[in-house]
């Protein structure tokens, strides 16, 4: 029989590789949920409106340049006139750069001659990962990422000429691919310099920073022409997407400093998330496997700790560490470790145990390769198993959740909205995609108006509906995430529900692992605007479920503005210190219904950042000392140079808004 050359044994890889996605697909048909995020902006560019979610409207709503731009040529490539056409194009290309991947990493193995049980094991696990296929082609930028990745371990340890070429071309692909790359290009590089090998690097420890330094300049060449791009057409290179997240992430450098070095403990304490390289999607929603978690959890333990093992390879000394950090990052960093982000630390993962596994395998006996040769089987027959069952998740969430369900909204939504209406909603892909209507997301990712209000009256979905007027929503009936939960003033007042759209009773029915991830998107209410929650006069804008007056209090002319709600107004110019008086009317707490008070609070806001200044609960109804109108003097933050600032006074109900008439005197500046 005649013996597979390396070339062919690595192009069988690849189009292996490439197979198994695509059949992923077509058994699937998973589209996720930011694809179509991403793609109402690909579609704009293709058809000549611009690189824009919103017509009109430069907002960086994307974070992968490759993720908007390769999926804006699919759609040109197919005349504009399907997106399926143009996703199956893309997907095309996704799976090649997932074949890529292993091709790079299978290159690498042969470059430092890992035995075949070691090389397949480190194929075979990155091309059958429940993830890295699901990623690859739902649509999200996953699989070039792992490409780029495994083109950085390739230009590390393939000593030549122009080494310095390809690892700066590697890093410039990683920061096209996604920007936080520049993380895994940072540990990947400290890693190979602090366990470096200059037989396998070909390079010293001095020559390696030169090394490095060539790299970062053609990194720079190649990326910095899309930093001026985005910074010209955009107005800044920063992503809305990371913007509007920035909020949500606040305290994870505080996070990272106190949970880095406890890592290997907090995986088992399940404070942590590194387990979930190796794991699908989601994976801490019932139910899966029960073996699952365990295994997740010895893997990803022993990933984490095999850098501090002196004589261990290089290569698995500086992949290990770099699982550390990646794994650490996402840990504590993002306010939620989405799952297209693991992929990344997966690949770091299997370099590491495919290391080991090379390492030990020469130098055990017959007895103990028995041994190691069925743990690998173990682990790869878990992942396998992991795989098929989450391609009965996907293809049960793409049939009842996202075209069954989401994409019905946004359709029905676009068959009854009128032109120009807005529509708030925290899952924005499908129903923003399909409806076509402007949009009022959470956290903000398309939306600058989110992003801005976030800071004028905070992140409370109550006040930040009665300040964006959407004319509609789109909320989660069930617990915390229903109107009437989030401010029983606007289910009553100012939105009635419309529809419902339940796919909850057929997703109960399914026998599917993970089904509570179904569950969660399963049902879906619609509400329209019926009365505005917007009452702004003379400048000053005015957010309340009800109107506002101007009424004479205690010889003071005050406005009325109903709890709960927010008056917001322009500071003016070089101004340090704002006085006034505030409290609630007497009909407000006499008589048998009275209110049972309310808080008072002031904050400051720059466009930047948001403070409160003062804050007073009155309770004017037990509280005699509190009939008369309060006042208030605060000092105002010194403002920087070219911002203007807002005030947003604020009053919110004890337990019920009953007679919650709260006012406020027309503020004085000083």
């Amino acid at each position: 029989m005649k013996r597979v050359s390396p070339l062919q044994a690595t192009a069988l890889a690849f189009i292996a590789t490439v197979v198994l996605a695509l059949g992923f697909a077509l058994y699937t048909g998973h589209v996720w949920e930011d694809y179509y995020i991403t793609f109402r902006s690909s579609r704009n560019l293709a058809t000549g409106h611009g690189l824009v979610y919103n017509q009109g409207d430069r907002l960086h709503t994307f974070t992968s340049p490759l993720g908007v731009l390769l999926p804006a040529l699919a759609s040109f490539l197919s005349g504009n006139t399907s997106d399926t056409t143009a996703l199956w194009l893309f997907r095309l290309m996704c799976s090649a750069a997932l074949g890529g991947a292993v091709m790079m990493m299978l290159g690498l193995a042969r470059q430092l001659r890992y035995p075949l049980i070691a090389a397949g094991f480190l194929a075979v696990y990155i091309a059958t990962d429940a993830k890295s296929l699901d990623f690859t082609i739902n649509g999200m930028e996953t699989a070039f990422m792992l490409l780029f990745l495994a083109y950085t371990w390739w230009a590390h340890y393939t000593p030549r000429p122009r080494q310095w070429l390809h690892l700066g071309g590697a890093w410039a692909g990683l920061m096209w691919t996604r920007p936080d790359s520049f993380i895994y290009i940072g540990l990947i590089a400290a890693g190979v310099w602090l366990f470096n090998d200059p037989i396998k690097s070909g390079v010293n420890r001095r020559q390696i920073l030169g090394l490095y330094v060539r790299a970062g300049l053609i990194a720079t060449l190649l990326y910095g022409p899309w930093l001026l791009l985005a910074g010209w057409y955009y107005g800044s290179p920063v992503p809305n997407t990371i913007v509007a997240k920035g909020a949500q992430s606040a305290g994870g450098g505080e996070r990272l400093l106190d949970g880095f070095w406890r890592l290997p403990w907090l995986i088992w304490e399940g404070r942590s998330m590194a387990e979930g390289a190796f794991l699908p999607s989601y994976y801490s929603l019932p139910a899966w496997p029960a073996w699952m978690l365990p295994l997740g959890r010895i893997l990803a333990t022993l990933c984490a700790v095999l850098w501090l093992i002196p004589r261990l390879k290089p290569e698995v000394r500086a992949a290990s560490f770099a699982f550390f950090g990646g794994s650490a990052y996402l840990s504590f960093v993002p306010y939620y470790p989405f799952p297209w982000y693991f992929p990344s630390v997966f690949l770091l993962a299997a370099l590491v145990l495919a290391g080991t596994i090379a390492q030990v395998w020469p130098v055990i006996g017959a007895w103990p390769r028995r041994t190691l040769g069925l743990g690998v089987g173990v682990i790869l027959m878990a992942a396998m198993v992991l795989t098929l069952e989450s391609a009965q998740q996907a293809r049960a969430q793409q049939n009842y959740i996202e075209t069954g369900n989401r994409r019905v909204i946004g359709e029905w939504l676009k068959e009854h909205a009128q032109p120009g209406d807005s529509v708030f909603m925290e899952p924005l892909g499908y129903i923003g995609y399909f409806s076509g209507l402007k949009t009022y997301d959470w956290p903000g990712m398309s939306s600058r108006e989110m992003v801005d209000a976030k800071l004028i009256v905070g992140t409370n979905w109550g006040a930040l509906i009665r300040y964006l007027q959407p004319n509609w929503l789109v909320l989660r009936p069930d617990g915390e995430g229903d109107l009437p939960q989030i401010s029983a003033d606007l289910a009553a007042a100012n939105y009635r529900p419309i529809r419902e759209f339940n796919r909850l009773d057929d997703v109960r029915q399914l026998d599917i692992p993970g089904r509570k991830l179904l569950e969660f998107d399963a049902r879906f209410r619609v509400y329209q605007l019926i009365n505005p929650t917007r009452h702004d006069v003379d400048g000053v804008e005015i957010a309340s479920p009800y109107g506002t007056s101007i009424r004479q209090i205690d010889a003071q002319q005050v406005r009325l503005v109903h709890a709960p709600g927010e008056m917001i107004i322009r500071v003016p110019a070089d101004r340090q210190e704002v006085s006034g008086s505030f409290g609630f009317p007497p009909d407000a707490y006499l008589g048998e219904q009275h209110t049972n008070g309310a808080k008072f609070r002031i904050f400051w806001s720059d466009g930047h950042d948001r403070w409160e200044l003062f804050s007073r609960l009155l309770n004017p109804a037990d509280q005699s000392t509190d009939h008369p109108l309060q006042n208030y003097a605060v000092q105002l933050p010194r403002l920087k140079t070219g911002r203007h600032a807002l005030l947003t006074f604020v009053t919110e109900p004890e337990g019920n808004s009953t007679k919650d008439w709260t006012c406020w005197s027309t503020p004085e500046f000083r």
